[in-house]
């Protein structure tokens, strides 16, 4: 009986140092197939990191050059408004033949005409320079030190580089990097100059929280750099590193560049390293959680994937939104407004009416003079939050630029004299509303509320639409702002 007891105990051992065995060869295998797993399943989401981190700057990139297209087809669309009347554009102080009470008055109208353009602008410069230097309008301090000999109209027509257009766009004048100069050639003696200081851009640069590494630059045809999120490089030539990135010939940066329609180029760069920053810190993490924990180093794995999986859809998801959303007012940006108000249009028409305002903040340059920009920035935001609260979600609200705003709505099967009423109605809670939301601002600054709106039941595109809103804007603009002047299109 005990030595049968004792075979049972050796056959009970054998079993036990068998199941050992099959454990800690299955343990090996686990450890072994984990950690294989783990440097597989970390190289791939290193990849899916770059390829994401990719695709965020690429946005990224895509949203800064709308932005500076749309503040550069501003200025340029704001200049053109010096060519309404001959007498502007036409005029030439190096006319001897002009009497000098003919030249006295001359400039005195173009005088008036710049300052109605430019006030609502903030602009460093804006006026005309004749060939033989003599100046009409604004032209600052900073920008006569930079000619202390004169030579002030050769300087600047040297750079009229479109000839269809008759304009261009340059930088670095005299060593002079605080400031952008656009010039526009008014007739063969006279060129309009106008400028922005270079800090301004910072307004329309978009920086992602997500890639805290990222450089933002902005550069010319020579590669100069006219504005980065590193302020010591402006003025700068483009760093050997990133121009080796643009051709393909340095892999230690993740680089996307778009080309501006003046030809200035928005680069984002980021350090491949600092995407795999984290990558690499969790691979070390693994291996040693993995040499404890070989059974559920899976469960990990498939843990850690999908922890850095969700993130990085965030900020793609994140920055897609972002980039329909104008970031200061909180409505969508001129480029959104559009694409969706043109998408609307698209659609099959039947009986609907389409109503599109504009709508324009009066002596807003006022406010930045007066309160200072941050202020004029809060002002901005509270026009979207009051356009937001008071327009239905049908409602497509953007921001054109600056102080502009524009909304868009249809009305299906209404009668188009009843739409014409609401309308009205509306028109005048969005006026009540704003005098009382910008009491202290009006009082202090002079602002007000002008405004545009055209409704048409013809099918229509969204230029036709925008510039018949746009030119009801100016007649309430002339006629003495802080009104909304109404037109229509109706079918016959």
């Amino acid at each position: 009986m005990a030595g049968r007891n004792r075979k049972i105990e050796r056959s009970h051992d054998r079993f036990k140092t068998f199941m050992i065995e099959i454990l800690v060869v299955f343990f090996v295998v686990i450890l072994v197939v984990t950690a294989i797993l783990d440097f597989v399943v970390l190289d791939l989401s290193g990849r899916a990191m770059q390829s994401n981190a990719s695709n965020l700057i690429a946005a990224n990139s895509r949203q800064i050059q709308l932005n500076i297209n749309s503040y550069l087809e501003r200025t340029e669309t704001i200049s053109t408004l010096l060519f309404s009347d001959e007498a502007y554009y036409r005029y030439d102080a190096t006319d001897a033949s002009l009497q000098e009470y003919d030249k006295i008055k001359s400039e005195e109208a173009i005088t008036n005409r710049i300052v109605d353009i430019g006030i609502m602008e903030n602009y460093a410069d804006f006026g005309i320079i004749f060939s033989n230097d003599h100046k009409v309008g604004w032209i600052s301090h900073g920008t006569e030190d930079l000619f202390p000999d004169g030579g002030f109209y050769e300087a600047f027509s040297g750079h009229i580089t479109n000839p269809r257009k008759k304009d261009g766009w340059c930088f670095g004048i005299s060593g002079c990097t605080d400031r952008i100069y656009y010039v526009k050639r008014l007739n063969p003696n006279a060129i309009l100059i106008s400028s922005i200081y270079t800090r301004e851009l910072s307004s329309v640069f978009v920086y992602p929280e997500q890639l805290e590494n990222m450089t933002i630059r902005l550069i010319d045809q020579d590669e100069v750099i006219l504005f980065s999120s590193d302020h010591a490089e402006i003025g700068e030539k483009l760093p050997e590193e990133i121009r080796g990135g643009l051709t393909g010939k340095n892999k230690d940066y993740i680089i996307n560049t778009n080309t501006c329609s003046n030809n200035w180029r928005v680069i984002c760069s980021i350090p491949t390293d600092s995407i795999l920053k984290e990558n690499n810190r969790l691979r070390t993490l693994t291996l040693l959680v993995s040499a404890a924990l070989a059974a559920l180093i899976l469960l990990i794995g498939l843990f850690l994937i999908t922890r850095l999986s969700k993130p990085m859809d965030g900020m793609v998801n994140s920055l897609e939104e972002r980039a329909e959303i104008d970031r200061l007012s909180g409505v969508m940006n001129k480029g959104t407004f559009q694409e969706q108000t043109e998408e609307r249009l698209s659609k099959p028409s039947g009986n609907r009416t389409h109503v599109f305002v504009m709508l324009d903040v009066d002596n807003f340059k006022q406010v930045n003079d007066m309160l200072g920009h941050a202020y004029g920035d809060q002002v901005i935001i509270r026009v979207g939050q009051l356009l937001r609260k008071l327009y239905d979600s049908e409602t497509i609200i953007g921001r054109l630029g600056g102080d502009e705003f524009a909304l868009y709505t249809e009305c299906i099967d209404v009668d188009r004299k009843e739409v014409i009423r609401a309308v009205k109605e509306q028109m005048d809670q969005v006026m009540e509303a704003f005098k009382k939301e910008f009491e202290r601002e009006s009082r202090e600054c002079g602002i007000s509320l002008s405004s545009g709106v055209h409704v048409t039941d013809l099918d229509i595109d969204f230029k036709t639409l925008y510039e018949a809103a746009d030119a009801a804007l100016y007649t309430s603009k002339q006629t003495g702002k802080d009104r909304f002047t109404l037109t229509e299109g109706a079918a016959e």
